[in-house]
């Protein structure tokens, strides 16, 4: 059992890690208008639809959930290795574990109402609790990455019933635009090389996971609302496997 004079301290600084990173994530704003009319959005409180010009505040909940999911298997392998090899361990997952509790609250925040209702979510909730008040680390990294691991799974379904199951596993567009010698090419995706660039356009979908080096655009995602939410992406942001590219051009690091 960790002492409290060293539990209270590590619990706070994942806590105020959390803290830290929400302050300093950037923003992302977008511009809605009728440009966008396959996007289902809520509407808003005179019951228009908010595809009319106004500037939101939109969350990457993919991006979010994966950043989750990392930190919480890191935080498993330090429970791990804590309950198994050397017990010290286990005091450099707390932190890591109350950081991951966190953003598992903030993820069933984000949720949709059916889904915060649902049986699996309040065994979820009771079963973090539980595993917290008792103080089984190696059970409840465990617990939290499942969780986030289920939701990025549950985000990839929804991407793929968007563009339609067929045009998602349809061998004929397992191909890429990438970047050669100034040129663009189409390649399959299984001859896609470590340093290659691909480059997708309005009405692409992205095929692979990757990171944008270059350009902006919007891209069509799966959000934990059980919606369609158009999604900003610059330099440096995630794109994700089953996403549909709506304005734009983005050149992408597969991988």
């Amino acid at each position: 059992m960790v002492p409290m004079t060293l539990f209270l301290p590590l619990l706070a600084s994942g806590v105020a890690g959390a803290l830290w990173r929400e302050h300093r994530r950037k923003k992302k704003y977008l511009t809605l208008s009728p440009d966008f009319p396959a996007l289902t959005l809520a509407s808003d409180e005179h019951g228009s639809s908010s595809a009319l010009s106004k500037e939101v505040v939109v969350i990457d909940d993919a991006a979010e959930i994966s950043h989750s999911q990392r930190v919480a298997l890191i935080a498993l392998a330090f429970s791990g290795s804590g309950t198994l090899v050397f017990p010290p361990f286990t005091l450099a997952s707390i932190p890591l574990l109350s950081y991951s509790t966190f953003y598992f609250l903030t993820t069933i925040l984000r949720s949709n109402d059916q889904q915060k209702k649902s049986a699996l979510t309040i065994f979820e909730v009771a079963s973090v609790a539980g595993t917290i008040v008792t103080g089984r680390y190696l059970l409840l990294s465990s617990l939290l990455a499942f969780s986030f691991s289920t939701r990025k799974w549950a985000l990839q379904a929804g991407n793929i019933s968007s563009i339609g199951v067929g045009a998602a596993f349809d061998p004929n567009q397992r191909r890429a635009w990438v970047l050669r010698d100034g040129a663009e090419i189409e390649i399959n995706l299984s001859e896609l090389q470590p340093d290659d660039i691909a480059v997708v356009h309005p009405g692409d979908i992205i095929r692979m996971n990757g990171e944008v080096v270059e350009g902006e655009g919007i891209v069509k995602q799966f959000a934990l609302s059980g919606m369609l939410e158009a999604i900003p992406k610059q330099v440096g942001d995630p794109v994700f496997s089953y996403t549909k590219v709506l304005a734009g051009d983005l050149y992408i690091k597969y991988g």
